[in-house]
């Protein structure tokens, strides 16, 4: 698609006159409209504030002067209190797009001339480091966790309105000096023009879009994946669709879909719902509730409500009420029993489970800038839920930036893999990780690769994992590449790096039956290539494609325990389509390298498509493989 024409600066020019009408519907009125939230208010610190803002109506830029009304407006705390302002002043914004995941904020689409972005993570804008400028664009709207205030600088950043507000960049700019930094550390600078115009965007995503990406502007959708025996229901707005059928429609829908097919799970998906009435799907929650006894007698069924940090008012209080049971008691049936069937997956909501809600609009009297404000106190489940800052998942599972460039959906990969949740974090001053996937959260299982991580005063030359010592594969003042002994018992196990026999660092970690890791060749790469053989032997890439059909073999470590033929189970899949297993086993006389061979399904698009392993209820980290 082509980035839309800017508009100019300041189509309106504001007066002293039509900023004091402002400057006072938002000292006086609203507060008396939003009486809830702001009766939590400390009046003296307002009346401070506005006095500031009022000492200033004539010497502020229209972007300070109405930054800082929406900073009132955020000073109540309340989250379904806001003020946006600066769409009806015809500022830019800037042509990249960023997506907040696990491990910093990244840009995720550009126009053409800034594609070298697409996968670095922003380190700072106009020479102010990220944290700063993220903290200084929470004053301008109220957030009770990080989670909401990473979710919405993801939309604000581009805004240069508000960047000029908060004194980030000059006024009146036309371009933003940003710093990038790539997965290998190397940090570039980008000057990027807020005023771009017809210019092609392309995307970070090397292939398909994931099923939780598709569709952004349907209100909702969802598909039967007989490959999977998966019903997939994504509901980004809780409202009616004006264009479409109704919430109650498609939720019968869903229910004939579930009564007419075999199914093993249902996943409803709230990620990046913003809210909107929470009641309108229960009418899908009392059909499973009533289909529960029949459906559980599968003991592979299972019910998945996935959340994030976009998932905000009803967008998070409809998953609530499901979990809770307010939903049965609602609509007046008999919560069933759903333990070790239902589950909320993912990460932490935006939303807070107590606050305010059932909003109103409001414009400023003068500008006609937009916001809206809350008229009610809500605690829906009372007390079922906690009152912390989040809702929290039953699993959690976190998206990095390698999962999101390789186009993997990583909460995907946990519900097809049965996960039930990660082992304690490894801790201590050497932190002891996977060594394929280098993720922290992930399981080490006997005999597999691990690589210890710490400052060393000298070279290691052992690692202990409890009593016994791994074979070490290499070594540095700051990194031990080992293989786990394959005697290493399961459960928390103890770590010490030593050299000459005297310990250099400790810690713990936890050792698993199976923790598969799939190797990546260009581990710097956001789309993480990986090591991956075609049928021929051949490396497989973008060049070098594998055709659908034929076989690929695939390296990792992590295989659990071997059946009588020196089989390690595993399960394989291309996306979410599984994958004919043809044989997976240790490589000989390599300790710790493990081979799977699969067959790549006729049935993917061709292109560059993540691939991702199951073992013991484990899904691997993401790689991509190029398919023709």
């Amino acid at each position: 698609m082509l980035l839309a024409a800017a508009c100019a600066h300041a189509q309106l020019v504001s007066t002293t006159a039509g900023r004091q009408q402002d400057l006072n519907f938002v000292a006086d009125t609203l507060p008396k409209l939003d009486a809830n939230s702001y009766s939590t208010l400390d009046r003296g610190t307002y009346q401070q504030a506005v006095a500031a803002l009022q000492s200033r109506i004539t010497t502020a830029t229209d972007p300070e002067f109405y930054i800082g009304l929406a900073q009132l407006v955020a000073m109540s705390g309340d989250m379904h209190t806001n003020l946006v302002p600066g769409g009806v002043f015809g500022y830019p914004v800037m042509s990249l797009t960023f997506r907040w995941l696990d491990d910093g904020l990244f840009v995720t689409t550009a126009a053409q001339p800034y594609a070298q972005t697409l996968g670095a993570r922003v380190m700072s804008v106009n020479g102010m480091p990220i944290d700063q400028v993220v903290q200084l664009i929470g004053t301008s709207f109220a957030w009770a966790n990080n989670q909401w205030l990473h979710a919405t600088v993801e939309s604000r950043l581009p805004n240069l309105f508000l960047l000029e507000g908060l004194d980030i960049v000059p006024y009146k700019s036309t371009s933003v000096p940003m710093t990038f930094q790539t997965l290998d550390g190397n940090q570039f600078n980008v000057t990027i023009a807020a005023n771009a115009t017809n210019q092609p965007i392309v995307s970070g995503l090397p292939g398909p879009t994931p099923d939780y990406l598709q569709n952004p502007n349907s209100y909702y959708w969802y598909e039967y994946v007989a490959a999977n025996r998966m019903i997939y229901a994504k509901y980004n707005v809780c409202e009616d669709d004006p264009n479409g059928i109704s919430v109650a429609a498609y939720s019968s829908q869903i229910l004939a879909t579930l009564d007419s097919n075999p199914v093993d799970t249902v996943a409803i998906d709230f990620r990046g719902n913003g809210g909107g009435n929470e009641y309108l799907l229960y009418p899908l929650g009392v059909g499973l509730f009533q289909r529960l006894p029949k459906l559980s007698a599968n003991p592979n069924f299972r019910i998945y409500l996935v959340i994030d940090k976009g998932s905000f008012s009803s967008g998070m209080y409809t998953p609530m009420a499901f979990k809770s049971g307010f939903l049965a008691s609602v609509e007046g049936i008999q919560m069933p029993d759903t333990t070790g069937i239902m589950f909320v997956i993912g990460e932490p909501t935006g939303g807070k489970p107590i606050g305010f809600g059932d909003t109103l609009d409001f414009t400023l009297p003068y500008s006609q800038a937009p916001g809206y404000y809350s008229t009610d106190f809500i605690d829906q489940d009372e007390g079922v839920i906690p009152d912390l800052p989040s809702f929290n998942p039953d699993i959690s599972v976190n998206t990095r930036s390698t999962d999101y460039f390789a186009g993997n959906d990583p909460v995907m990969a946990a519900m097809l893999a049965r996960f039930t949740g990660a082992p304690p974090a490894p801790s201590g001053n050497v932190i002891t990780v996977n060594g394929a996937s280098f993720h922290a959260d992930q399981e080490l299982a006997p005999g597999s690769f691990a690589a210890a991580f710490g400052g060393f005063s000298v070279t290691p030359d052992q690692v202990l994992v409890g009593n016994t010592a791994g074979v070490i594969v290499s070594s540095s003042l700051s990194q031990v590449n080992f293989v786990v002994p394959a005697s290493a018992a399961l459960g928390l196990a103890a770590i010490s790096v030593r050299a000459s026999g005297q310990e250099l660092a400790n810690g713990q970690v936890t050792i698993t039956a199976a923790g598969p890791g799939i190797f990546v060749w260009n581990a710097a790469n956001p789309s993480q290539p990986g090591a991956v053989e075609n049928q021929d032997y051949s490396v497989n890439s973008p060049g070098n494609p594998a055709a659908r059909g034929t076989a690929v073999s695939i390296y990792a470590t992590g295989y659990g325990p071997l059946d009588s033929s020196g089989t390690a189970a595993a399960q394989a899949y291309f996306g979410d389509t599984p994958a004919q297993v043809l044989y997976s086993a240790p490589v000989a006389g390599v300790p710790g390298l493990w081979q799977i061979n699969v067959q790549v399904p006729a049935t993917v698009s061709p292109g560059v498509l993540p691939l991702f392993l199951v073992a013991g209820n484990v899904a691997s980290n993401a790689v991509t493989v190029a398919v023709q």
